[in-house]
């Protein structure tokens, strides 16, 4: 009765220590080369509705990723158009942060009289 108690314990505890599911290398931990691909790794060229879900950085499908036109700056406003390096992506546009009187020093930051390196109104 002993030895028998003995191998049903050993074997529960080998149980709950073996991996259940793909990944999972036990005891709770997960393994990055075994990972399981999930929904939120599927490429959008093969199924546009990705890019609709709660995680997904933007609305629109641009080489083989999910992104917003409206704030990428290597897709600014559509796929494929990307802003020079002294510019960044605001609602869709190339603007120049550093003078831009509509977007100075960031996104839709207006000012009234002037914008010079990013501040409003300087000097």
């Amino acid at each position: 009765m002993g030895q028998a108690a003995v191998l049903l314990v050993a074997i529960a505890i080998a149980l709950s220590l073996s991996p259940t599911t793909m990944g999972d290398i036990g005891g709770g931990r997960r393994s990055r080369f075994l990972a399981v691909t999930t929904p939120k790794n599927k490429k959008c060229s093969i199924d546009p509705m990705v890019c609709y879900g709660d995680a997904s950085p933007g609305r629109r499908c641009c080489g083989h990723q999910c992104v917003d036109t409206d704030s990428d700056r290597f897709n600014c406003g559509k796929c494929g158009k990307m802003c020079k390096f002294t510019r960044a992506c605001c609602g869709g546009k190339c603007v120049r942060l550093a003078f831009d009187k509509k977007h100075c020093g960031s996104c839709f930051n207006r000012c009234k009289k002037t914008c010079m390196y990013g501040l409003c109104d300087y000097a």
